[in-house]
């Protein structure tokens, strides 16, 4: 069985001249009005004519508009000339329809493509979902903010939007990483040492304790006989110490523990 006829493809420069070609313009009034080299213009034309198999100019063009490779407009296979023949409630040209096909078609392919973050990329993507900034990761990590862009332009071509307008493009990326559940994964790693020297008072340490056994702010307040706002006070103080406050509530008071506790601040929990 003989495989299927590959579609000729044009460069952009071939492209032109068959338009130019449509438009009747001969070999030489291309010349003048592109200002390419006689010799390139007809090698171009040359090349038409073997791809389109056709022995004229006009056959040529007549199997570049039926084979979707030329249209009415220069742009014809472009979003920009696609919108317009809807604009101006034209009958869509075969190029156009052929290259929004291909649009489709790389766009579905892009969605269905396997993607994986690395390890590192994914901290840094856990850490703009929840509103960090670069300088708060900098401080976190510990590294230059030149290791933070050179990461976030490497997740960034993974997901897919490195060509999206810069001010769009972290949004567009969480959105990609949300929707292929690449986000539901733990916590940055919490670091292995505090990023300054931090000390607890033993009022904060008393509060900690009390929450972590399971009383609320109230119940730990009562029992340390201190105001509910001081127990509020204090523990907004620990999240900032622990450098904790950039994560989401949920999670804030058990990672600000367990920092705490990998960093030899606070004791082990009492056990029966």
């Amino acid at each position: 069985m003989e495989p299927e006829p590959q579609p000729a493809v044009l460069t952009e420069r071939q492209t032109r001249v068959l338009w130019l070609l449509s438009m009747g313009y001969t070999r030489e009034d291309i010349v003048q009005k592109t200002g390419w080299e006689p010799g390139a213009v007809k090698s171009a034309c040359a090349r038409i004519f073997a791809m389109l198999k056709a022995s004229t100019a006009a056959q040529a063009v007549r199997n570049g508009l039926l084979g979707g490779l030329i249209g009415p407009y220069v742009d014809c296979g472009s979003l920009a000339a696609y919108r317009r023949h809807i604009k101006r409630e034209e009958t869509t040209c075969p190029a156009c329809k052929r290259g929004n096909r291909e649009r489709v078609e790389a766009g579905a392919a892009l969605r269905n493509r396997r993607v994986e973050l690395s390890k590192a990329e994914t901290r840094l993507m856990q850490a703009f979902d929840a509103g960090r900034t670069v300088d708060q990761i900098c401080s976190a990590w510990g590294c230059s903010q030149r290791t933070v862009k050179d990461l976030t332009t490497s997740a960034y071509a993974t997901l897919g939007v490195s060509h999206l307008p810069q001010s769009v493009r972290r949004e567009s990326a969480l959105r990609e990483a949300r929707t292929r559940g690449l986000l539901r994964v733990r916590m940055p790693d919490r670091p292995l040492a505090p990023p300054r020297p931090i000390t607890l008072t033993k009022t904060q340490v008393r509060i900690l304790v009390e929450l972590e056994a399971g009383a609320s702010l109230s119940e730990a307040a009562e029992r340390l006989n201190i105001h509910p706002g001081t127990v509020s006070t204090r523990l907004s103080e620990v999240y900032r110490l622990t450098d904790v406050t950039w994560m989401n509530k949920s999670g804030r008071r058990a990672e600000a523990i367990n920092r705490l506790r990998a960093w030899g601040l606070l004791p082990e929990p009492a056990t029966t």
